[in-house]
């Protein structure tokens, strides 16, 4: 596994981490959704070839939860 992806499943004081069969959820720590929704758009821009990153809308302008899948 990557050292992004090693970073990412370490967690953060802006999200949670929630293990998957498939890969793992970042869940956005509601002190720190601005960060939160910095990182899900700097990941969705970064091109990877270790992981593929599908963000889910919180229904206004940031995300509550990313889900990233290992390739």
């Amino acid at each position: 596994m990557g050292r992004l992806l090693d970073r990412l499943k370490a967690g953060s004081p802006s999200y949670a981490v929630e293990p998957t069969q498939e890969g793992f959820v970042l869940v956005a720590e509601s002190h720190h959704r601005d960060e939160f929704d910095d990182l899900v758009r700097d990941l969705m821009a970064t091109s990877s070839d270790e992981f593929v990153v599908i963000p889910v809308s919180d229904g206004s302008v940031g995300y509550e939860r990313a889900v990233i899948l290992p390739l």
